[in-house]
């Protein structure tokens, strides 16, 4: 128990590390190849994540009676933000693509850092809060080889493609939030990087060896403001309150919706065409025909949006307040067709959809003899179509999740510190159908929330 205990105050700082160490995640999937790479499996909060990803309605006050975890997908939340919070989410994620023809097969499995956030209220009575922190949107990370014979030079050429990089997030966010009505903004920068090479050879021929291996890289790394708007509300259905023990139980349809404006990122690309000799750890240049450095351009982005509702029942102790249970439903659109190009050119990218629905259920927190009556159980689905389109058959996306939120404190020892352990489990599959790629995956995600009160003027010296 002791150790367990060592194990959790340790967490936060075991992943701070994993965001500052240079992580290299082991993947190796030729579907980031396109566009900016594969984006993050549902990447939010730990709590959202076990609930399909639900994040547009979800409110602070879902979260439970004991801590609270940060919804930095839609920044009104902030509003609602009552204590010092500082969260951390590591993602283990387990991947087989399996190609139909050839037939082929790769496993791959990686831990990266989901998100590191802190939370923060500004003014309580006034309800402003404001958040920042740190996360991946997408990966990039592939080695494909093909084999062609060419007539022309009676052989066969060797080709490696191999890419690298991805986008990181850096942001900031302040939410007001009324009786009924939030609204908050997300802003900071993207910064990417995505490096491409191609190494060509010539095989078998008896006269090979007068053929060089030939390189092609581009290296180019690129960044960017961006600006999310979000907007949350309530509508109070029916309410009821006992008439012996003064509990209320009130039944509301909670609103809520995000937009990302599209984004024209800065960007700095060297190029280089050159033979020689070029192995997985080796590089040995004999002759460079181009070497440009430092070139120009820009990187758009697309804008997107997300809409959903969630119907809540809310129940009121002497206690304190909690939802009890939670049933609710978004949709994500983002517009990738149009608005996505790498220095002028286009890709294979299609406008994505994802539809979500989540649920969870708290049956009391205030059950101090039954400790899993206090747990939060969360379950959820998603479906849409991913933004990569390759040779026009598109992606299909789907998926099961399930999560639990375990509350971690002594039993009353304190009122004003606490502890949250959210898991969450995402089962899904990409391809399929018309694609000859399929990918089937599973990702377990850890979310560790510590919430406490800070600043706080003192009354007595």
């Amino acid at each position: 128990m002791r150790l367990a205990k060592k194990i959790l105050r340790l967490t936060p700082f075991i992943g701070l590390f994993c965001f500052i160490a240079p992580l290299k995640a082991q993947i190796n999937s030729p579907f980031s190849r396109y566009g900016v790479g594969n984006e993050v499996y549902n990447s939010q909060n730990a709590a959202n994540q076990g609930m399909g990803g639900l994040t547009a309605a979800y409110t602070p006050n879902m979260n439970g009676a004991f801590g609270q975890s940060i919804n930095f997908n839609n920044p009104a939340s902030y509003g609602g933000i009552y204590m010092t919070t500082f969260d951390i989410g590591l993602n283990l994620t387990n991947s087989i693509l399996k190609r139909t023809t050839p037939a082929a097969k790769e496993k791959s499995t990686y831990l990266i850092p989901n998100y590191i956030v802190v939370g923060v209220p500004l003014s309580k009575a006034k309800k402003v809060g404001f958040a920042f922190g740190l996360r991946p949107l997408t990966q990039i990370n592939y080695s494909v080889n093909d084999y062609t014979f060419s007539e022309s030079i009676g052989d066969s050429i060797y080709t490696n493609y191999k890419g690298e990089g991805g986008i990181n997030q850096v942001f900031v966010g302040v939410g007001k939030s009324w009786k009924y009505l939030s609204v908050g903004m997300n802003t900071g920068y993207n910064l990417g990087r995505k490096k491409i090479d191609v190494v060509k050879a010539v095989l078998f021929n008896s006269d090979s060896s007068y053929f060089y291996q030939s390189l092609s890289s581009t290296n180019t790394s690129f960044g960017g403001v961006f600006l999310n708007l979000g907007a949350q509300g309530e509508f109070p259905l029916s309410s009821k309150t006992n008439a012996v023990t003064k509990d209320k139980t009130e039944y509301s349809l909670s609103y809520g919706g995000t937009y990302t404006l599209d984004q024209k990122l800065s960007g700095k690309q060297d190029i280089i065409r050159s033979t020689g000799t070029f192995t997985s750890s080796q590089e040995t240049a004999v002759d460079s025909a181009l070497f440009q450095k430092d070139i120009s351009g820009k990187i758009q982005l697309p804008s997107s949006m997300t809409a959903g509702i969630a119907l809540h029942k809310k129940i009121t102790t002497v206690r304190g307040t909690y939802d009890q249970w939670v049933i609710g439903v978004e949709l994500n659109q983002s517009n990738w067709k149009d608005g996505y190009k790498f220095y002028g050119a286009t890709d294979q990218v299609r406008n994505a959809t994802m539809f979500r629905a989540g649920a969870q259920l708290c049956p009391n927190p205030f059950a101090f003899e039954s400790y899993w009556s206090t747990v939060t159980y969360r379950f959820g689905v998603f479906s849409g179509n991913d933004y990569i389109n390759i040779n026009n058959n598109g992606l299909k996306v789907n998926g099961l999740t399930m999560g639990l939120g375990l509350p971690i404190r002594k039993y009353r020892s304190y009122d004003y510190q606490f502890t949250l352990l959210n898991l969450a489990l995402q089962m899904g599959q990409r391809g399929g159908g018309q694609s000859n790629f399929k990918e089937n995956f599973v990702q377990f995600t850890v979310g560790y929330s510590l919430s406490d009160v800070w600043f706080n003027k003192r009354k007595y010296d």
